[in-house]
């Protein structure tokens, strides 16, 4: 169990970096294996199929920002913080809300990308990284929490939703932190986009208007950046006196 739990600690520690450590690995390994999993002319469905699983997995994390206590799911990277336990809003319906969101956003980015290995190396790597930091937060606030958490951890679904558990929130909706604290998973989505569509312009060799979208994602990755740091750190700190 030591072991396990320093492994699932680590993969929590680094769990938005070791996603690009892999597709390093994974990109030059699709480049060898060139096989496609749906049909050339069936790009439109799948980006639209892509496009619904991203707003998707972006509105379940806002939505979960939005409501959550103070002092839990947070952006921490060195240890679990939670001064208290979720248990209502999404928190009621399946435990881990916020992951669930990210592997949806995951998933919607790269299977605009036509290369099984690639698809379901994504898919792997995602299941196996999910589970070990599950079982690493299970173990934290089973020990922080204990009957509580195990009362609700017995009654919520792991990772798949129950809409009949739902109880709503006592904490009212806030999108001013939604905004000040999410930007960066935005940034990061843009950055996949533009990844995929640049290995696609290589891959499958596409026509000069992939460039124009190229720009596009660069622009719009630079413009959330940029304008989600000065609402956090001018508009919202500054201006407003709020902690976020």
């Amino acid at each position: 169990m030591p072991n396990f739990q320093s492994l699932g600690g680590f993969f929590f520690r680094f769990r938005g970096q070791l996603p690009l450590v892999f597709l390093v690995i994974l990109i030059p390994l699709s480049f060898s294996v060139k096989y496609p999993l749906y049909p050339a002319n069936s790009i439109c469905i799948v980006q639209v199929i892509s496009l619904l699983l991203i707003l998707l997995g972006i509105a379940l994390r806002a939505w979960v920002i939005a409501q959550k206590a103070p002092h839990t799911s947070g952006r921490n990277r060195h240890e679990q913080v939670a001064h208290s336990l979720n248990t209502s809003g999404l928190y009621s319906v399946t435990q881990h809300p916020l992951y669930m969101g990210s592997f949806l956003i995951w998933i919607g980015i790269c299977i605009r990308f036509n290369n099984i290995i690639f698809i379901f190396g994504a898919l792997v790597f995602s299941v196996l990284m999910l589970y070990l930091i599950i079982k690493h937060e299970a173990e934290f606030l089973r020990n922080k929490f204990g009957e509580e958490y195990n009362t609700w951890s017995r009654a919520t679904p792991v990772f798949h939703i129950n809409p009949l558990k739902f109880k709503p929130s006592v904490i009212p909706l806030d999108g001013i932190r939604v905004l000040a604290t999410e930007y960066p998973t935005w940034v990061s989505i843009v950055a996949g986009l533009l990844m995929i569509d640049i290995l696609r312009f290589i891959y499958f060799e596409l026509d000069d208007a992939m460039c124009y979208r190229i720009a596009g994602w660069i622009i719009a990755g630079l413009f959330i950046g940029f304008g989600g740091r000065f609402f956090k750190y001018v508009v919202v700190r500054r201006w407003l006196k709020r902690s976020i």
